[in-house]
């Protein structure tokens, strides 16, 4: 068993992929595989963070309902992406529901063997607060898109967002981690909305899109699709 946590940690989490063979071990040793159906919850808000998460297979919502009973999604977390870790080192409550979209499998990364990792490897440290400090810059440009951006513009970057998670930056395909609904809600627009830029993009034949299977045949024509165009 740890040696398939190894090789889930070399595989799927990037930011880890230089670290020592011992804290690598010794991370393996305390992580656990969760597996979790469609519909099932993580945790709540509310609930203390003991640790953090890397994402293996299928893909988990971080939501929060508002005081009307609507539900918004904070984030859509898809393999090779992780969630967790800036509560985890601020010992606050989870502040967001974490539910899982489609039947996943999670690693979970306990609190206790991080912090030791970082007391004893200080290049672990560097590892950690780099992962953070771009985490923050994700986090920074996504509130610029919810409050200045179009649309389209939203949708282009949340597309590309799951593209560069693709070995071949070209030719890229890749399948919706979540229903219209959910990503509409995660984007901040109405279902109706997100489908007529889908039909924009495909009239435009910068994607083709088949129930969940994007196809974008041209990466760098797709990013320069002129924001004139765009519908607000």
């Amino acid at each position: 068993m740890k040696s398939k946590r190894i090789q889930i940690i070399t595989t799927h989490m990037r930011m880890f992929q230089h670290i020592s063979s011992d804290v690598l071990e010794n991370i393996a040793s305390s992580s656990e595989l969760k597996i979790l159906v469609k519909g099932e919850a993580l945790f709540f808000q509310g609930d203390a963070c003991t640790g953090f998460y890397q994402v293996i297979s299928g893909s988990i919502k971080l939501m929060f309902a508002s005081p009307d009973g609507r539900e918004h999604i904070a984030k859509i977390v898809v393999p090779g992406e992780h969630f967790g870790e800036a509560v985890m080192f601020i010992n606050q409550p989870y502040p967001l529901d974490a539910f899982a979209i489609e039947d996943s499998e999670l690693l979970f990364l306990p609190k206790q063997i991080i912090d030791l990792c970082m007391q004893k490897h200080p290049d672990f440290s560097r590892v950690i607060i780099a992962n953070l400090s771009a985490q923050l810059h994700q986090f920074a440009n996504q509130i610029s898109a919810l409050t200045v951006q179009n649309a389209t513009q939203r949708v282009i970057g949340y597309l590309l967002h799951n593209a560069v998670l693709q070995p071949d930056k070209k030719n890229v395909s890749f399948m919706l981690p979540a229903s219209k609904q959910v990503i509409a809600s995660h984007l901040n627009m109405s279902p109706e909305t997100l489908s007529r830029t889908f039909r924009q993009l495909s009239d435009a034949e910068l994607m083709h899109l088949e129930g969940k299977h994007v196809h974008i045949p041209n990466l760098d024509a797709f990013t320069q699709f002129p924001a004139e165009t765009c519908i607000s």
